[in-house]
């Protein structure tokens, strides 16, 4: 690929990558480094995709989280969250993406999620805007299992929002 074109794509997609490997990973620095290499990984690629390479990009992103994870054998464990939560809403980029209270509250829930598919599937559809179709790609599940989840996943937030004082 060449260097100016990858500029470009890193000046429109990183916050977007960078949101989203804080939503599957957790830990503001390794979402940087999962961002960094997948643009390293997009620079020296081959057979990068023409019209999809947004997606194929949020795709390299997750296959690579999930290397790492598998190679540490490890997941994140909820005390684990509860001590990186309050530093991410205290300073860093995410902070300066979610500017107002409410959005930083739907955000503390949406980061709560769990099972992690839908966290993952519920920032893809808002914050990425994706389809169910190019969520299903990127993924790599089946539209209606998309569907499902997505379903699932916002019933689940809703719960949580309506046991929230805050009102939404």
């Amino acid at each position: 690929m060449k260097s100016d074109a990858m500029d470009n794509a890193y000046k429109k997609y990183r916050k977007g990558l960078y949101l989203y490997a804080l939503s599957l990973s957790r830990d503001e620095d390794l979402a940087k480094d999962l961002v960094s290499e997948t643009f390293y990984k997009a620079f020296i690629a081959s057979n990068v995709p023409k019209g999809s390479f947004k997606y194929w990009l949020f795709r390299v992103l997750k296959n690579h989280f999930i290397d790492l994870t598998r190679k540490k054998h490890a997941s994140v464990s909820m005390g684990d969250y509860e001590k990186v939560l309050p530093q991410m809403s205290q300073r860093g980029p995410a902070k300066s993406y979610l500017h107002k209270e409410r959005d930083q509250r739907l955000y503390d829930h949406l980061m709560k999620l769990e099972p992690d598919r839908y966290r993952e599937v519920i920032y893809l559809y808002y914050y990425s805007e994706m389809s169910i179709k190019e969520i299903a790609e990127t993924v790599g599940w089946s539209e209606s299992n998309t569907k499902t989840t997505l379903y699932r996943a916002r019933k689940k937030l809703g719960k949580a929002l309506k046991e929230d004082p805050y009102e939404f």
